[in-house]
């Protein structure tokens, strides 16, 4: 890491965002399409009591970023949600409508070549075009 230049989230951080991105599937593991639209944890209403519980959380590391790192754990959430809707669809306000939105727009057999190609995605937008920036004149 070059000297000016600080991280923006430290190691326990990002792995809470990380965990965060996951939650949707390890609150309610399911093996069916069927069974991730009747969880209660891929539903609007799971979405918007996060946003008003994490950044009241203990958990959250480092006092002073508590509202940056609460607001990368609900955008990892709301991803994983948005992700799950352009595979397969949710059922977004369960369990007072059945209505689903999203469908297969993207098969079951692509995920993992667009999984691995946003992870490409992130790596390069964070690791690589920093290095791009334009140098200030001495």
């Amino acid at each position: 890491m070059s000297a000016g230049r600080e991280r923006m989230f430290s190691g326990k951080s990002l792995c809470l965002v990380g965990l965060f991105g996951f939650l949707p599937d390890l609150l309610s593991p399911h093996l069916s399409l069927e069974s991730r639209q009747a969880s209660l944890s891929h539903t609007l209403w799971f979405l918007l009591g996060l946003i008003v519980l994490l950044p009241l959380a203990r958990f959250l590391p480092e006092r002073a970023s508590r509202i940056p790192v609460a607001a990368a754990c609900w955008l990892a959430y709301a991803l994983h949600l948005a992700g799950d809707a352009v595979s397969g669809g949710i059922a977004w306000l369960h369990p007072w409508r059945s209505d689903v939105i999203g469908r297969y727009w993207i098969e079951p057999q692509h995920w993992i070549w667009y999984d691995a190609g946003f992870i490409l995605m992130v790596w390069f937008i964070f690791r690589v075009l920093p290095q791009f920036k334009p140098r200030e004149n001495a």
